[in-house]
């Protein structure tokens, strides 16, 4: 899905293109047909030799980008499909055709990871300097948790699936599948949110879930924006890379390269197994008694 900061594009079509994907299913999303970002999206897409899949006009409810992902995976339910955000850029500890041959081979239906947040090195809030100058990685050396530690949010993620595979909203977690257990393989997820435009868009989020422009579902996705926007205003308008828990290190795009990533990786995927657990069974018992009326009824 692409919004209104159309930065991370090329970069985003290039590296998922060298992982060896092999089609592309983008969906540009904006607010109106007037958005002065629209026209050049669809410039990078067109050097890129890939068109969008669809434009979605519509307010950004927080349910929307979950029903497109449905839409397009669903088309192909058999086939694996990597789910991105734009600013999501997933890296595997062996080549992404190996990964899918070993979920293949053992009957695995996805693959779980989790984000290490990129900042600038003083953790100022920097653009990307176009294409074909310095790696975004070298732009954005720091990889921690910011996602966990400053906004209390969830940065565990599905990265990989096939298309029959229910996601839950997020792609945070995978309602239906059998997953590959995350010692065996575990992604890393470089989340590169944090650019130029992280503060208006976090503003703008703000405004329209609290009015009710936009169909808020969690309470809690306004209150992760409010977080970063007070530790901004806090710190002089950047991250404080210096603070212990969010555990900055330096990182290149390089799986084994984080320091920290084995113990990093092993807590994050078993902070939300019970809680998971929780939501799965309480799902279950929601919907077994439909299934025991209908067994009910058909027997009658």
């Amino acid at each position: 899905m692409v919004g209104g900061d159309i930065s991370l594009l090329p970069y985003s079509l290039a590296h998922y293109r060298d992982m060896g994907v092999e089609s592309f299913h983008v969906i540009r999303h904006v607010e109106s047909r007037d958005d002065p970002s629209l026209l050049p999206s669809t410039v990078v897409m067109r050097n890129a030799g890939i068109d969008f899949v669809d434009i979605c006009v519509s307010p950004w409810h927080e349910d929307l980008n979950a029903a497109l992902i449905r839409k397009e995976m669903s088309a192909h339910p058999d086939d694996w499909w990597i789910v991105a955000d734009l600013d999501e850029f997933h890296v595997y500890d062996r080549p992404v055709a190996d990964v899918v041959a070993y979920c293949e081979q053992h009957g695995f239906d996805f693959v779980e990871g989790a984000f290490l947040d990129r900042v600038s090195a003083e953790g100022c809030l920097t653009g990307p300097a176009l294409p074909g100058h310095t790696p975004l990685w070298r732009q954005y050396p720091l990889a921690g948790l910011l996602t966990f530690h400053l906004l209390g949010g969830r940065p565990t993620k599905v990265t990989l699936a096939r298309g029959s595979v229910e996601l839950d909203l997020g792609q945070h977690y995978a309602w239906t599948g059998r997953g590959v257990p995350v010692r065996e393989i575990y992604a890393q997820v470089h989340h590169f949110k944090w650019t130029a435009s992280a503060r208006r868009r976090l503003v703008r989020r703000v405004g329209a879930y609290s009015s009710g422009e936009w169909r808020l579902l969690h309470r809690s996705i306004v209150e992760e924006s409010q977080a970063f926007l007070g530790h901004l205003e806090e710190n002089g308008g950047r991250i404080n890379v210096d603070e212990p828990s969010f555990r900055f290190s330096r990182c290149s795009l390089d799986y084994a390269d984080h320091p920290r990533w084995n113990e990093v990786g092993a807590m994050l995927s078993s902070r939300f197994r019970a809680y998971d657990a929780a939501r799965q069974e309480k799902r279950r018992s929601a919907l077994r008694p439909a299934a025991d009326g209908a067994g009910e009824a058909a027997g009658t």
